[in-house]
């Protein structure tokens, strides 16, 4: 199933992915409980969890890899 990621680094992107997060690029990305209608398919939106990227010096040491 694929996603559809906002916010981020990774917004506008649909990548694979399901649960209640999906990591793109070392960011993490929460389920919403939106649905965005993407090149003919409606895919569950993603938002990005500003807390959790590499360019706020974050990755491995929190776990957000």
């Amino acid at each position: 199933m694929d996603v559809l990621l906002r916010g981020g680094p990774g917004d506008g992107q649909a990548v694979p992915g399901g649960g209640e997060i999906v990591v793109w690029q070392a960011c993490l990305y929460e389920i919403t409980s939106e649905f965005e209608h993407w090149h003919g398919r409606d895919l569950r939106v993603y938002r990005h969890r500003g807390d959790c990227c590499e360019p706020y010096g974050r990755g491995a040491q929190d776990r957000c890899e």
